[in-house]
């Protein structure tokens, strides 16, 4: 075979090579114009699983015994009390004749008695119960968002690991046609045997990667499904280029006031604020005792005598209700100030995550953008090899910087789409489920 041959089937092959050498730029901007608008499985399937959680059950749970307890609290802890007494009353007068008169006589006394609890202590205790019930649904719909944003975490994490799969998969494909050229110009006097062993060391590498790749990947799949049964089947999808349609058009005050007001942090420490401030109230008007009433039916000496009366008790208030008065006004004003601690707490974190998810997309478009110049030099490099101006290590080189920025592009692509679609949770744009 001439020289010539040689060199017309390398070039070919070259050709060829440079084509494959664009798969991975193809794996990752495919999803761009085929991939549908949302990457998230789907609803239904979300909201399954989301109310099934032992986190939102037993928030429900909760819910339940607040609403008895709400139940409990109007109906007051006070209740009819009967009382049933008998004895016996013997007596011994002395008559005239100085003979004892002996006498025995049954006697019996029934009463019913009830505490009664005033107007005011009456609609407090309701107004307790209401504020319990208003509290334990916020925690059941924190315990639905919470689930979501741990299912929201978990599916981009495996998302970012197919596509991570994807990319060494198109690498290993290359690095097999590259030895094969790398072999062929060994025999036919091209290059040094040299050049052969660097690039079976290369393919080995990318091997190497790929598996743990895979073994990444698996494990974020093993995640899924062990919390989430069955929801890695639902569909093949992979990450949508992140974009600024993907947030919100209003300013970021705007968005950073939403994220407060809908925060259910926020909204727990102010409910429970105020179910600590009515139960201080209640403790306040439990200064004043609760009297109890009753009536009471009698009979005496046999029969004799028959006595229909009425009963009151009144405690006498001491130093321990004043006390217990005065614990409960402190609980209510440190339940106010943590209260106003979290609501600080959450106003950061709102601007914050507004604030990280801009940078993200900012990132995300730089890193993109430097996955592309990387790929650029990476096509002349595999030219100029062709023409004989550039060794194979300076293709390995160009190759593992071009690996080097993809790699980076799909944890930058990763990194923003989940803060975009954090936001829209956070937001209750999405996955809604908190009124279930």
């Amino acid at each position: 075979m001439s020289h010539t041959t040689m060199t017309n089937r390398c070039s070919h092959a070259l050709s060829a090579l440079t084509l494959a050498l664009l798969a991975a730029h193809a794996v990752q901007t495919a999803h761009a114009a085929e991939a549908p608008a949302d990457e998230l499985p789907p609803v239904e399937l979300v909201r399954q699983h989301i109310l099934a959680r032992p986190e939102v059950r037993a928030a429900g749970a909760a819910q339940l015994a607040d609403q008895a307890d709400a139940e409990r609290l109007k109906a007051g802890p006070y209740e009819f009390t009967m009382r049933l007494a008998g004895q016996q009353r013997r007596t011994s007068d002395k008559l005239a004749d100085g003979l004892t008169d002996r006498q025995r006589y049954t006697e019996t006394q029934l009463s019913l008695e009830r505490t009664l609890r005033s107007t005011g202590k009456a609609s407090q205790d309701s107004a307790i119960g209401d504020a319990a019930v208003k509290l334990a649904q916020i925690r059941r719909a924190d315990a639905i968002h919470e689930s979501s944003r741990g299912l929201l975490r978990a599916w981009v994490d495996w998302l970012r690991e197919q596509a991570t799969v994807k990319l060494w998969q198109s690498q290993v494909a290359d690095q097999t046609e590259l030895t094969r050229h790398a072999e062929r110009r060994v025999k036919a006097g091209d290059a040094a045997r040299t050049e052969a062993r660097l690039q079976e060391a290369s393919a080995a590498q990318v091997q190497a990667n790929l598996i743990s790749a895979q073994a990444s990947e698996a494990t974020a799949r093993a995640l899924l499904d062990t919390q989430f049964p069955g929801l890695t089947a639902t569909a093949s999808t992979e990450l949508r280029a992140p974009s600024q349609a993907d947030f919100p058009a209003e300013p970021g005050t705007t968005v950073t006031q939403w994220l407060e007001e809908r925060s259910h942090e926020w909204r727990m420490a102010r409910l429970h604020a105020e179910l600590v401030r009515a139960r201080a109230h209640r403790t306040s008007l439990d200064k004043s005792a609760d009297p109890t009433v009753g009536v009471y039916a009698a009979s005496e000496r046999g029969g004799a005598e028959r006595v229909l009366g009425l009963s009151l008790s009144l405690p006498f208030a001491g130093s321990a209700r004043s006390a217990a008065d005065r614990q409960a006004q402190a609980q209510s004003a440190e339940a106010e100030q943590q209260a106003e601690a979290i609501r600080q707490k959450v106003r950061t974190e709102a601007a914050t995550a507004w604030l990280m998810a801009q940078s993200a997309l900012s990132a995300w478009q730089s890193q993109d953008q430097a996955r592309q110049r990387h790929e650029q030099l990476l096509k002349t490099m595999v030219r100029g090899w062709q023409l004989g101006e550039y060794s194979q290590s300076d293709v390995l080189l160009a190759r593992r910087q071009f690996m080097d920025a993809a790699l980076a592009e799909i944890n930058a692509r990763a990194q923003a789409r989940h803060a975009a679609l954090r936001l829209k949770l956070d937001l209750h744009d999405t996955w809604e489920f908190d009124d279930e």
